[in-house]
């Protein structure tokens, strides 16, 4: 047992490396055929892929559970939406930013409680909100949410810079990444949340109560997901709330490269950092060598398609073999 739970550390390590590994010559072709690696082009690179690692975290949460949520984009643009009014009004970020994020919170949290109350998969649940959420922007909102013209008082978080190079957004992406990979190895919520992914039947008789532990989670991913509307959107002097429509589709691409398994119980948070980081490096590199977005869309699907596959047959394997699949317990 001893040796098979040191296998599965390698095995996960080994992956999470080579992952890495790409990263690092994806880099290597940027740096040395585009401005990829002046002050500039290292600005633009920290300043983008912040709020994809927070919503990567954000989604592969809510995956780990065996749930998925398609509305991510849309309630960003809620998000976005109550950061820029609130700012328009003239309130700073000490305002704006937990309005907004407590608004994400409450809208990822009611997709949790509806999937789990009437007993609706979630894909079904969030797709539906995704559009009724396109229909409140055009219906409700003023202007279908269009916020134009904000001043420094909401933009300077954006742009703001340590050392003239790294922008604050993305240092709060790494804080939010040390804390999640620290948070999902030593937490027992944690433990719930894979165990509840991996294996509910046996959650529960480890005296786990699944759905409290999905709703949970799916209010815990709206509060990064409220983060990440505020890193995304404080880029920007103006914000549309359905512009942000169609981005959980790139956090769960990276998510998926980084190892979180699409049916839930595997992976890592780290996996989805790195892959987070690959996705963005390859729609770069797919702009520089000329390719239309949607081209991106169709990488991003075809990625999907194969980590489905990948983790269909596996599971298919397990199932074939149920003692050992029980035995060997789940890996995290």
């Amino acid at each position: 047992m001893e040796n098979k739970k040191k296998f599965e550390v390698a095995k996960l390590a080994t992956r999470e490396v080579v992952l890495a590994i790409i990263v690092i010559i994806f880099i290597i072709f940027l740096s040395i055929f585009t401005n990829f690696n002046t002050s500039s082009g290292l600005f633009s690179f920290m300043l983008d892929v912040a709020p994809m690692i927070v919503g990567a975290i954000a989604m592969s949460l809510v995956i780990l559970t065996g749930n998925i949520d398609i509305s991510a984009g849309t309630i960003i643009g809620f998000v976005g939406y109550t950061a820029g009014s609130l700012a328009e009004m003239g309130y700073s970020i000490i305002v704006f930013a937990p309005a907004a994020i407590l608004v994400g919170t409450l809208l990822a949290g009611l997709n949790g409680i509806i999937s789990v109350k009437f007993k609706v998969p979630s894909i079904v649940v969030t797709l539906a909100m995704a559009k009724v959420h396109l229909g409140f922007y055009a219906t409700f909102l003023p202007n279908a949410g269009w916020v134009e013209n904000l001043t420094d008082n909401f933009t300077w978080f954006g742009f703001a810079r340590i050392f003239n190079i790294i922008p604050y957004n993305f240092v709060v992406a790494v804080v939010v990444s040390i804390f999640f990979v620290l948070f999902m190895k030593y937490t027992k919520f944690s433990k719930k949340i894979y165990a509840v992914g991996g294996k509910r039947q046996a959650a529960i008789y480890a005296g786990i109560n699944p759905d409290m532990t999905v709703i949970k989670t799916y209010f815990l991913e709206g509060f990064l997901l409220g983060i990440a509307g505020i890193l995304l959107f404080t880029k920007s002097n103006e914000i549309m709330p359905s512009a942000s429509y169609g981005r959980e589709m790139v956090f769960i691409t990276a998510a998926v490269v980084g190892g979180i398994s699409i049916i839930g119980g595997r992976g890592k948070i780290i996996g989805a950092v790195i892959g987070t980081v690959l996705v963005y490096l390859m729609q770069v590199a797919m702009i520089y060598l000329g390719y239309q977005d949607y081209y991106q869309y169709a990488l991003q699907g075809i990625i999907i398609l194969i980590a489905v596959y990948i983790t269909v047959t596996k599971f298919n394997k397990f199932k074939k073999k149920p003692a050992k699949f029980l035995k060997g317990g789940q890996t995290t």
